[in-house]
C-alpha cells in the first residue's frame, strides 16, 4: 500500500511541477513577446509550448493532467475565454503534446526514462507536437463555429514551434551546464 500511496504522491508532484512551470512560463512569455501577439491566445513565440512537450515526455500522464489543469485556470481566469474556446483550447493544450509524446513512445520505442530519444527524434516529437496542437485548437474552433483562420492557425504553430526549440534550448543547456561530469570540461 505504502508504494501506491509514493506513486500518487510522485504523480500528484509531476501535475503541480507542470502547472507551476506552464503558468510561470506563460507570465514570461507575455513579459517579453506579447507585443508579437497576433491575436488573443495567439503568438508567434509562445514558450508554454515548450513546457508541454517537456512535461508529457518526462511525466507521461501526470504532465497531460497538470497541462489541462493549467490551460483550463488561463483560459477561465486568464485570458477570460468565452466557455466553448476556453474549454476546446484547454483540451488541444494538453492532448496536442500528449498525442505526440505517444506517437514518439510508439514509434522511437523510447523506453523508460527517454531511451532511444536522439536530437533529432527529440526535434522531429517538438515539431510534431508544434503542430498537433494547434491543430486540434483550430479543429475544435472550426467544429464549434464553421470557420477556419488560417493565418492565427499558421501563427500559432509557428509560436508553438519556436516556444518548443526556446525552451528545449535552454533545458539543454541547463543541464549541460548542471551536469557534474562535465564541469571540469567547463572549466577548462
Amino acid at each position: 500500500m505504502t508504494g501506491l500511496t509514493e506513486h500518487a504522491k510522485q504523480q500528484l508532484g509531476y501535475v503541480a511541477i507542470t502547472i507551476v512551470a506552464f503558468i510561470g512560463l506563460n507570465w514570461i512569455n507575455e513579459a517579453f513577446f506579447l507585443r508579437f501577439e497576433h491575436g488573443s491566445g495567439v503568438n508567434w513565440v509562445f514558450l508554454p509550448a515548450g513546457i508541454r512537450l517537456l512535461a508529457t515526455l518526462l511525466f507521461g500522464f501526470a504532465g497531460f493532467i497538470g497541462l489541462l489543469l493549467a490551460s483550463l485556470y488561463l483560459n477561465f481566469h486568464h485570458f477570460a475565454f468565452q466557455e466553448v474556446r476556453a474549454l476546446s483550447g484547454a483540451v488541444a493544450a494538453a492532448a496536442g503534446p500528449y498525442l505526440a509524446y505517444l506517437f514518439a513512445k510508439h514509434w522511437f520505442d523510447l523506453g523508460p526514462r527517454l531511451r532511444n530519444l536522439t536530437l533529432g527524434r527529440l526535434l522531429f516529437t517538438g515539431l510534431l507536437c508544434g503542430v498537433v496542437s494547434p491543430v486540434l485548437n483550430h479543429a475544435f474552433v472550426w467544429v464549434h463555429t464553421g470557420t477556419l483562420d488560417w493565418a492565427a492557425l499558421l501563427v500559432m504553430m509557428v509560436g508553438d514551434i519556436a516556444g518548443i526549440l526556446i525552451v528545449l534550448t535552454i533545458s539543454k543547456g541547463l543541464l549541460t551546464l548542471t551536469d557534474p561530469r562535465d564541469v571540469d570540461a567547463h572549466l577548462r
